[in-house]
């Protein structure tokens, strides 16, 4: 793999990850765009890394509030507890069916033609929930129920195309959540499951990665961490004022190009 092969792929990912647009689905079609081989499974989880450690960097407070929490659980706030249940109840589904679907899928699902179907239904559920979705929800405040249902879709993510974000902002929104706290809850709910995927790309680097796999990984962390943090802090920026109709156009967009060129 290529210096600016790498680094392309990279900011690609660092990009899409936690932008509603599905970075597996760029992921995927990366390697017909680009004319070269498929990265495999071990680079995607790469750079899943870097962009693991930018959410970490700019939710800090929220994780350490969520850590004191967890540690004097007895002591904590309220809302802090509300926090703590409502990550752990919206994660822990997709953690276990996930697990499931790489030991049978270990190269994951990558299906160009159901990615650009895929994407252009996404786009029009997104566009759904935030035309129609109330907005008077916080991620302290929504209910068991709500947590649970965003949990359950949140299986839907392991298919490349939903997008991770995607799904979990769109829940979010048409169960009433503000725009920035949709996207705030997505972003910290995405943190165990990605810390779960480079956890298992670790073992495999172990297992049967050379030492230039290394470093190709290591680059591949750090260039998409840099992409992931401006990504990040301009989306939440984006969603005080404005909504999600940008991100629908592109993947309506991004889905006909698929559908145009490949089928």
């Amino acid at each position: 793999m290529t210096f600016w092969h790498l680094f392309l792929l990279s900011v690609v990912q660092g990009i899409t990850e936690f932008l509603p647009v599905s970075s597996s689905a760029h992921l995927v079609l990366f390697p017909h765009l680009a004319g070269t081989a498929d990265q495999g499974i071990i680079i995607d989880l790469a750079v899943h890394v870097g962009s693991l450690l930018a959410v970490i960097l700019v939710f800090r407070k929220d994780i350490f509030d969520i850590l004191k929490t967890a540690l004097h659980y007895k002591a904590a706030p309220q809302k802090d507890k509300n926090l703590l249940a409502h990550i752990l109840i919206a994660c822990i589904p997709v953690l276990i069916v996930g697990m499931a679907v790489h030991c049978a899928f270990p190269d994951g699902i990558r299906n160009i033609v159901l990615i650009g179907w895929i994407s252009i239904i996404f786009a029009l559920l997104l566009w759904a929930a935030d035309r129609f979705g109330a907005t008077d929800k916080t991620v302290q405040n929504v209910t068991r129920k709500d947590a649970f249902i965003i949990g359950l879709l949140h299986i839907l993510a392991l298919i490349p195309g939903v997008s991770r974000s995607g799904i979990t902002m769109t829940t979010a929104r048409a169960l009433g959540m503000s725009r920035v706290e949709a996207a705030r809850f997505s972003l910290l709910i995405g943190i165990p499951v990605i810390a779960g995927a480079g956890f298992l790309g670790f073992l495999a680097l172990l297992n049967g990665g050379s030492a230039a796999l290394g470093f190709d990984a290591l680059l591949a962390v750090v260039l998409s961490f840099a992409a992931s943090y401006l990504a990040i802090v301009l989306m939440l920026r984006w969603l005080k004022n404005s909504t999600f109709l940008p991100f629908v156009l592109y993947r309506l967009c991004f889905g006909a190009a698929i559908l145009l060129f490949f089928v």
